[in-house]
């Protein structure tokens, strides 16, 4: 059977997910830049969203049945734990990720950074400023979720694969990087994370100089 391709920008923390899980997995994968809506990714996905993953005949969209797939059906480390507890704890958080958390510290908080609309192009400080108090909060969500935890499951799972690649934009906004300096558990766990080889080798490029 051919090797893994996945579609999408590497800038995409979802596509950065798939691409740890195959790092985590050891799984040989290419990945395509398709334009996002594009024919091209109408075609292997109906919403035109990333990640997109292609495996023989197999293609598959939403990043959490991706990283299902390779966990299932690659060898290598288990991507999610196997006891109902710790499992249920690392689908809480994936589910976190995807419904609240990618919401309010991507798309409300640092897309505001990343595609600034306010006045002579700078970020609309009054969209962030309505952002920061649920940034905070969740942040500190997270940080008493590590208590005592190496990971957010006990060993190393998925939904700490969801949540690297945001935490990692979090550390390049002012507002969200004090927040995270003053978490003890974030920057301990955060360390081993920025050392693995999935999260090294799947470094997004930085943003064009303007």
């Amino acid at each position: 059977m051919s090797d893994v391709t996945l579609y999408g920008p590497p800038q995409s923390t979802y596509v950065r997910t798939a691409r740890m899980a195959c790092e985590e997995k050891g799984v040989p994968y290419t990945l395509e830049a398709i334009e996002l809506k594009s024919d091209a990714l109408k075609a292997i996905h109906p919403f035109s969203k990333v990640p997109v993953l292609r495996h023989g005949e197999v293609i598959l969209y939403e990043t959490q049945a991706i990283c299902s797939y390779i966990d299932n059906n690659f060898d290598g480390p288990a991507l999610m734990p196997q006891h109902a507890g710790p499992r249920g704890v690392a689908e809480q958080w994936i589910s976190n990720v995807n419904c609240y958390m990618y919401e309010t510290l991507i798309r409300s908080y640092m897309f505001q950074y990343v595609f600034p609309r306010g006045d002579d192009g700078q970020p609309d400080r009054a969209a962030i400023e309505a952002a920061v108090p649920e940034v905070q909060r969740q942040i500190g969500l997270i940080d008493s979720a590590l208590e005592g935890r190496e990971w957010l499951a006990g060993d190393l799972s998925c939904a700490d694969l969801f949540l690297a690649p945001i935490m990692f934009y979090l550390g390049n906004a002012p507002e969200s990087a004090a927040a995270m300096e003053s978490s003890t558990n974030i920057q301990r766990v955060g360390a081993a994370m920025h050392g693995r080889a999935s999260f090294i080798n799947t470094m997004p490029p930085p943003p064009p100089e303007s």
